[in-house]
Order: structure tokens, then C-alpha cells, then sequence
């Protein structure tokens, strides 16, 4: 069992993503993206009951040990599932009596800062480790598995559209240059490969950012998740309940963008947010992360 992180994560826009969803005392509310309990806390704070998922192991262990009370009293329910399987445990804990009507869900798709900051998982560029970034360590492929089997236009598909990056093409073809002598296994490695790559340097980023992002996304299938998840959770929210998502990507807020308009064009409910919720200047000041966070609502008719 995996050393359980007792580090403080405070959310983005936490203040207003639990105004958003008008908590009701006595009602269950999902938190879809548990993480370090930030948003579950405020919400059984609120009074709800609150149903909250995680793949991350750590977290779900996190959880266990800091609201172990909440559980034993029947306040929150903590599962390792993704977010993607939402329909499908929704209907069997509430065919179980565990839960009822579920009133809002809440998505944050952001990475907890005490995942980023575990050398062990390869999210962070800042500490050398195995190119893991799994979220969920029952999964199979590895970071470092994409970077020795992808081929150089696939790689480069992956760096420009999840992450952004404008030199992908030269980076894709210095890493399959690079494995045809030695495989890239460690974050060093390819930390070292990108900055020896790269011509040009944008802004405060870490030369590695959005290759790293990129590859975070691809590994998790991130956005294949938030797909397939959003139509499930409008099906099993009550009339009247609201959906509140926090997006700190571009390829993650158009997704939500597209799902929000296309339920309001078929009169599914109303999007609150014509647009996108922003955090304070205040906010950022004091985590930079919040600087690219977008917060959308939409209550169902």
C-alpha cells in the first residue's frame, strides 16, 4: 500500500463551483474527481451527502484516513471507479439503497498538486522517476510505452493537439531518433531530450510543460473519459439538478463547451454560465494553476 499524502490541495475555484451547484442539506451530490477531498469537504460542510469517485489509489487511501468518520456515518461514499462508468454505479448503488436522487455533479479535471509533485508517478519534470503517469496503476501503458511505440507522426499529433505544443514535429523526431539507440525510460531523460530540442523558449513554462501534459492526457485517456462521461451524468441527474465542470484545457473545456450547447439546443436544460466562470486575480496570485481554469454550469430542465 502506497504511503498515504497528508499535503493540503486546495482547489480552483472552489468557492464558486459549490455556489454553483445550490447544495440542498439532506441531498446527494457526486464528486466525480475526488482527488485530495477538497470539494467533498465543502459539501458535506453544506450538509449533502456526497458520492465521490477516484482511479487514483493514493487518493481513495487519502479519503479513507481523513474522512473516515464521514463514511462510518453514511455521509459520503468513496469508490475507486472512473468517472466514464458514472451510469453504470449510479444505478447499482441507488438499485442498492446506498443513494438516492442524485441533485449535482461536480467534474474538476485538473491534476491535484500532490499527484504532479509525486516523483514516483513521472507526472513532475522537477523530480527524476519512471515515466509512469498513470492515474490509475491498473492500467497498462505507461508514458514511456507511448514514447517507444508511437511512431513520429503519432507522437507529434499528440504533442500539438493535447498539449499544445509548436514544436512538436522536432521533438517527435529527436525521441525516435533517441530510442533507436537507448528507449527514454526516466523523466530526466526526456527532460534533457526536450531542452537539447527546442529552439525557442515562450514565457515562465518549463521547456517540458506540454509535452508532459500532453503525455498525461494520452496515457489517461482523458478526454475519451469526459466524452463519454457528461451524457451519463445528464441522464442520471434529477430535473432541476445542476452539472459543474472545471476545465484547465483547451481540448477538455470544448468538449464541455460542445455537450453544455448541444443539451440546451435540445432543450435539456439551461447553461448558467454564457461564459465561462474565470478565477480572481487574488486567486491566481496565489496558485498559478488557477490562471487557465474555466468553470461551466448547467441545470437540467
Amino acid at each position: 500500500m502506497n504511503d498515504v499524502i497528508t499535503e493540503t490541495h486546495i482547489p480552483v475555484l472552489l468557492t464558486e463551483a459549490i455556489d454553483a451547484l445550490h447544495v440542498s442539506p439532506g441531498a446527494w451530490y457526486i464528486d466525480a474527481t475526488f482527488g485530495r477531498g477538497g470539494h467533498t469537504r465543502s459539501l458535506l460542510e453544506k450538509g449533502a451527502h456526497v458520492l465521490a469517485l477516484d482511479v487514483d489509489q493514493t487518493a481513495i487511501e487519502f479519503g479513507q484516513q481523513f474522512f473516515a468518520e464521514e463514511i462510518q456515518q453514511g455521509k459520503l461514499l468513496l469508490i475507486r471507479e472512473n468517472f466514464a462508468q458514472l451510469e453504470t454505479l449510479v444505478q447499482k448503488l441507488q438499485d442498492e439503497q446506498k443513494i438516492g436522487e442524485v441533485s449535482g455533479i461536480l467534474f474538476d479535471f485538473g491534476t491535484s498538486s500532490n499527484q504532479l509533485k509525486d516523483a514516483q508517478r513521472g507526472f513532475s519534470f522537477s523530480d527524476n522517476g519512471e515515466l509512469d503517469m498513470r492515474m490509475d496503476d491498473r492500467l497498462g501503458v505507461k508514458a514511456k510505452d507511448l514514447l517507444a511505440l508511437l511512431s513520429e507522426k503519432q507522437l507529434t499529433r499528440i504533442f500539438t493537439e493535447l498539449g499544445g505544443e509548436h514544436e512538436a514535429w522536432r521533438i517527435a523526431r529527436a525521441i525516435v531518433v533517441k530510442r533507436q539507440v537507448k528507449a527514454i525510460q526516466t523523466v530526466a531523460e526526456l527532460v534533457e531530450l526536450i531542452e537539447k530540442t527546442k529552439r525557442e523558449r515562450r514565457g515562465h513554462l518549463h521547456p517540458a510543460t506540454k509535452v508532459f501534459q500532453a503525455l498525461r492526457i494520452a496515457v489517461n485517456d482523458e478526454l475519451q473519459s469526459i466524452e463519454l462521461a457528461l451524457p451519463q451524468a445528464e441522464k442520471i441527474l434529477q430535473k432541476g439538478g445542476r452539472i459543474v465542470t472545471i476545465s484547465f484545457h483547451e481540448g477538455e473545456d470544448r468538449i464541455v463547451k460542445h455537450m453544455l450547447k448541444k443539451w440546451e439546443e435540445t432543450r435539456l436544460g439551461e447553461i448558467m454560465t454564457k461564459k465561462a466562470l474565470l478565477a480572481t486575480e487574488e486567486e491566481v496570485t496565489k496558485n498559478n494553476r488557477a490562471r487557465s481554469a474555466k468553470l461551466r454550469v448547467f441545470r437540467k430542465n
